[in-house]
This record gives C-alpha cells, sequence and structure tokens, in this order.
C-alpha cells in the first residue's frame, strides 16, 4: 500500500487526494493505515462503483482514486480518464439502450 504524511502530520492516501486518516502526532500510523475507515474503503476493491466496479482488471487496477474524488468528490468511484470499458459494462449500456 501507500501513503503520505504531510509537514502538519495528516496522513492522506496520497498526496493528491486531501482526504486525512488521521494524524502521525495523535495516531499510531500502521493504526491509522490499517484501521480507519478511508484507508479501508480505498483497499476494498468490491466498493468502487461505476465501470471501475464491474472492470475485469479491478483485482490488478482500481484506476486513480485521487482522480476519481477530484472530479466527483468520491474516491470510489470511477477513475474518469480511463477509456477502457469493461465487458459487463458495455452490455449494460447496450441494454439500457435496447429498451
Amino acid at each position: 500500500g501507500f501513503l503520505f504524511v504531510s509537514h502538519t502530520g495528516d496522513i492522506f492516501p496520497s498526496g493528491f487526494m486531501p482526504l486525512a486518516g488521521g494524524n502521525v502526532r495523535a495516531d499510531d500510523l500502521v493504526e491509522v493505515y490499517r484501521g480507519s475507515p478511508l484507508f479501508r474503503s480505498l483497499r476494498d476493491r468490491s466498493l468502487l462503483k461505476g465501470k471501475c466496479g464491474v472492470c475485469e482488471y479491478r483485482p490488478v487496477c482500481g484506476g486513480s482514486r485521487a482522480r476519481a474524488y477530484a472530479i466527483s468528490g468520491d474516491p470510489l468511484e470511477a477513475e474518469p480518464f480511463c477509456s477502457h470499458v469493461p465487458r459487463r459494462w458495455a452490455r449494460a449500456l447496450e441494454a439500457r439502450a435496447a429498451a
């Protein structure tokens, strides 16, 4: 995994995502990484939404959670700049268009 500690001690999942899971001045770094709801949700790829949630590459990719947060305000939303169209997503779009 990855984390970023700011100059004020805030613990972020990325230097590009301004959501803190804790602060090293008050919290144990390992405990924040392992136990904070933010870090736990970002590691659980079954929580990904949109096309990332159904993508066949989800176990090895997961997209950029920082970009998802920057565009949507939700780090679990779909990666906004991914051009891949997952098979399940394409079928759902086709079914919706046919209805």
